[in-house]
């Protein structure tokens, strides 16, 4: 419904400017507003702790669009008389209309990748009295209970041990998971409490994916980076998410009634990442020498060297990546230096003697014919690519490693 400019309507966005998602939506709604507009659009500067703005008591606009934290904040906005979008879902019962993220449709997609790793023990870690984590745990002990497995829930209240601090909530979380069976897939909430089991698990020397595979919700590219391997996590369709609450505002600031049930919009995609790169592997040595490897990014090693770490011969250690990993050692090691090789490639200026130093491979004449027997692209070829996806994705290759 295309309007004059005359008769633009005003509308107000209470949407977080300060993280990833938040920013998503605004992506959304704007891009219904360019093309379906135009609307005069204020937004403020606004955060997880922000109070309802005090002007908007006068405000004199047509609608609002919000991420309500509380139902006193939707109760006020609701007076004021304007058609309302919610786009968090954080209260249940909430008496405006909202469009979601599909929690269930998320959940089920996280146990399916999870299940794909032959993966047999489950783990979910949410956030406390948060409901769409709940919407989340829930459906992912359900989709696990229909494959017939049992998943083990992080309830840190439940915890005698737990303390308040920062500090004793991890430690009681690495505790925790010390405890339970493995090779364990483990779903967490959202990206940010990701980050928070690879830290218990460093403390307790547990291997990520060898030990735990763990997979996060938003596919926040800073926080999927920040984790050492990378995280596994599945992007919402957030632009989706504003563009359709944006929609549905429309409609209703033109005289439609607000729909019955929220509008709920599946996930994007799971983006896969080496926080998941395993098949489940039962045999703890095997899973360490698979660790130490990693570790080392494959930077010189002999398959001799991985077997005098982890205490077994040679011979053994082969026999046992062939029963649990499906390739040799040496194998293994090359695949890990192809991972840093592209790395270093996409993320640094880095010449390739610079580059076949730091894997411990003989030089770059070798680096290249490796490379291209096992990508189909020179190192030159693969950085430009690279940079170039990386660039139309809005990241930008960053010097030094």
């Amino acid at each position: 419904m295309i309007r004059a400019t005359n008769d633009r309507p005003h509308v107000t966005l209470l949407i977080e400017t300060s993280n990833a998602f938040g920013r998503g939506l605004l992506q959304g709604i704007a891009r219904y507003a360019r093309t379906r507009g135009p609307w005069s659009i204020y937004v403020d500067e606004y955060g997880p702790d922000s109070k309802t703005p005090r002007w908007i008591k006068t405000w004199k606009g047509h609608g609002i669009i919000m991420r309500a934290r509380s139902r006193a904040t939707a109760d006020f906005l609701r007076s004021l008389g304007v058609p309302i979008v919610d786009t968090m879902q954080q209260v249940t019962n909430l008496g405006v209309p909202g469009v979601y993220p599909d929690d269930v449709a998320t959940a089920r997609l996280a146990a399916k990748h999870l299940l794909e790793r032959q993966i047999r023990y489950f783990a979910f870690v949410g956030v406390e009295k948060a409901n769409w984590s709940m919407r989340r745990r829930d459906a992912f002990v359900e989709a696990l209970r229909e494959a017939g497995y049992r998943c083990n829930v992080y309830s840190p209240i439940s915890r005698r041990r737990f303390s308040e601090s920062w500090e004793g909530g991890q430690e009681d979380l690495a505790d925790w998971l010390a405890e339970l069976p493995k090779p364990l897939g483990l779903m967490a909430a959202h990206d940010l409490r990701a980050l928070c089991v690879f830290d218990a698990c460093r403390r307790k020397q547990i291997a990520i994916p060898e030990q735990i595979a763990i997979v996060g919700v938003d596919n926040d590219d800073v926080m999927c980076q920040m984790a050492d391997p990378p995280l596994t996590s599945i992007a919402q369709s957030v632009e989706q998410i504003g563009y359709e609450a944006a929609a549905l505002l429309d409609r209703m600031m033109a005289g439609a009634e607000a729909p019955a049930e929220p509008i709920l919009v599946p996930p994007k995609l799971l983006v896969t990442r080496r926080s998941t790169d395993i098949v489940a592997i039962d045999d703890p040595i095997i899973a360490a020498a698979l660790k130490f490897i990693r570790d080392k990014g494959g930077s010189g090693l002999s398959v001799d060297q991985v077997a005098r770490e982890i205490g077994m011969s040679r011979r053994g250690l082969e026999r046992g990546f062939a029963k649990y990993v499906g390739r040799t050692p040496h194998e293994q090691i090359a695949m890990e230096q192809l991972q840093r090789a592209k790395q270093l490639l996409q993320d640094t200026d880095y010449t390739l003697d610079t580059i076949s130093t730091k894997l411990g491979v003989s030089g770059a004449a070798y680096l290249s014919v490796f490379f291209k027997e096992q990508t189909g692209q020179t190192p030159g070829e693969f950085r430009k690519t690279s940079r170039v996806l990386a660039r139309d994705e809005g990241f930008y290759p960053r010097d030094g490693a």
